[in-house]
Formats: C-alpha cells, structure tokens, sequence
C-alpha cells in the first residue's frame, strides 16, 4: 500500500500526437503511473504502462475527471494551426480548471514563435516577447493566462519552450512532414537557406527533461519557464547527418515560399504556414543554462545518431551508427 502512495501520476493530453505519445512512454519508462487523455479509445492498444481515457481536453468537465489523483498534467495539445483560436484558450482554461481541482502541476511545452521578427541569436528566459505573427501572440496570451492563474487560483505552471521537433513515433512536424518526406527517394526539402542555424529538439531528449523537472515540480515557483537548449544546427549539418544516416548523397531542394503567399488567401493552411517562414531565415538558438541548473546535465542524443534515429522511425533505410562516431555538440 505504501508503494502505491508513492507512485505518482501523470495525465498527458494530445497523448497520440507528436509529443505526447513520447512523453507518455517516458513518463512510464520511469515508472510513472500514466493516463493519456484521448477522443477515443476504440481500437487502441496502450502501450505497457500507459491507460488511456477518453475526453475532450477542450472540455473543463473531461479534464477534471480524468485528472483527478494527478501530480502533474502534461499539456501536449496541438490543434491545426487554422484552429489555434480558439482551441488553444479552450484547452487553456480547461486545464487551469483541472489543476485548480486536483493540485496536479502543469507541464506545458512552450515554442520560439513568441519572439518575433527578428529573432534574437540566443533566446534566453528573460529575452522580451514581442510576437509578430498571429500564432505568436496567441501563444504569448495562452502564457499570461497560465501565469494569470498562476497569481490568482496558485496553479503551478512549469513551461519548457523549444525549437523544432524530430524524432520519436508518428508524424506531424515540418521534419517529418517537409525536410524529410522524400528521404527514402533522396530528397531533402529544406525551407531556408542552408547557412542558417536553426534550434531543433529531439523529441526522447525534450521529454526527458520533462519527467526529470516532473519530478522536482514542487521545488520550483508558481510559474517557471525552462529553455531545452536541443540542437542548433545549420542545414548543411542537417542534411549531412541524413546522408550519413542514408548512406548515399541526397538531392536539396528548397521551400516554394513565393507560391504559398501567393495561394494564403485561398488556402487556409498555407495561410497559417507563410506567417512561419521569417523562422528559417534567421540564426537563432535557446539557451540552457537554467534547465542544467535545475535538472543538472540536459539529455542529449549526438546529432548524427538521433537524425538517424528519427528517419529510422520515419520508415527510412539506415545505416547503424558506429560507436564512437563523431557527434555534433549543441552550438
């Protein structure tokens, strides 16, 4: 019985997508007891440790019940960009609501967008927000309503912002979706040039420090933000290490930025897409040094092993990665 009582529990919301699907099996990894919030349950299979529940996680309703007995809520929710407003207050409320019911800290996985045109180099807690598109301003008023409640209601907030995401299970980031997509016929789409350092995140890496600062939630403020530092890479570095994943040169081509504004008006999702482009054309990374203070050395994965790992995942063809391979550090 004593064992039980110090097993604690984690909800994750969004629990099938890009994130959340990583976290969750991590959160069990390390012996977490999980519930993945889901729509529905049907013909699902839960990974070993994982439960899941079915519920709406834009309703207050579903996500105080399937909280209940939490410690932590991950927040790992991630409408269609032509949705953000308003499901992204939506979910915001409604797991204001459930933490306020059961005390559980919310995790909430924060992005660069808040920043603005330009981007500064090094993206650091303190760097002031200044959105310019409209994803960033909702983002930056999804974040003054967690610290708002934060002040108000004592709901303890813990944001953990990062840069683009890769690897781990299923699909949904503009890796998978774009750069990648032809990798198998050998083709890297890349959407700016390729001298540019861009901030990534390996997803195994990213929750890793999610369970790790999970753990140590209690010791921190009512409203923490972490910055996962990941990898900042150029994309020669990037399309390097997927021909060293391959085993074979790779044909480059770039973004059709000019015809996507162009068709914005007409298509709702290219719309959303345009506003995002200033991202690849501007050197920027997150530093780390308050998430290595907190959590002490940051889970990291070699450059080359996890972009191996990751077109692995995708159904690619790889090459295993020597022990003892050159490894490209975070910049």
């Amino acid at each position: 019985m004593q064992g039980e009582r110090t097993q604690q529990t984690a909800l994750v919301l969004g629990a099938r997508g890009r994130l959340g699907r990583v976290v969750a099996q991590e959160f069990a990894r390390r012996g977490w007891r999980v519930r993945g919030l889901v729509r529905s349950a049907r013909d699902l299979s839960a990974p070993a440790g994982i439960e899941f529940v079915e519920g709406d996680a834009r309703s207050a309703r579903d996500l105080i019940a399937a909280a209940e007995g939490a410690d932590v809520i991950v927040n790992a929710v991630n409408p269609p960009y032509t949705n953000w407003d308003p499901a992204t207050f939506e979910v915001a409320e409604a797991v204001i609501a459930a933490a306020r019911s059961s005390g559980a800290v919310h995790l909430f996985p924060g992005n660069v967008y808040n920043y603005g045109w330009p981007l500064p180099d090094v993206i650091a807690e303190t760097t002031p927000q200044r959105p310019a598109t409209r994803k960033g301003a909702i983002r930056v008023e999804a974040e003054r309503r967690y610290r708002e409640a934060a002040d108000l209601y004592g709901v303890r907030t813990i944001i953990v912002r990062a840069g683009a995401f890769f690897g781990g299970d299923g699909r949904g980031s503009w890796f998978d979706l774009v750069i990648a997509e032809n990798a198998a016929r050998g083709k890297i789409t890349y959407p700016g040039p390729l001298t540019i350092p861009h901030a990534w995140a390996y997803l195994p890496d990213l929750a890793a420090s999610f369970a790790r600062l999970a753990r140590q939630a209690r010791d921190f403020g009512r409203f923490e933000t972490f910055h996962f530092p990941g990898h900042t890479v150029s994309g020669d570095d990037l399309v390097a290490a997927c021909e060293t994943a391959l085993g074979r040169r790779v044909n480059v081509g770039g973004m059709p930025w000019r015809m996507i504004r162009m068709a914005a008006p007409f298509v709702p999702m290219w719309r959303e897409i345009s506003e995002l482009a200033y991202l690849w054309h501007v050197p920027h990374r997150l530093d780390g040094a308050k998430l290595e203070m907190a959590i002490g050395e940051i889970p990291f994965t070699g450059f080359d092993r996890a972009i191996n790992d990751a077109l692995k995942a995708l159904g690619n063809d790889t090459r295993p990665v020597r022990p003892g391979a050159a490894q490209l550090a975070t910049v």
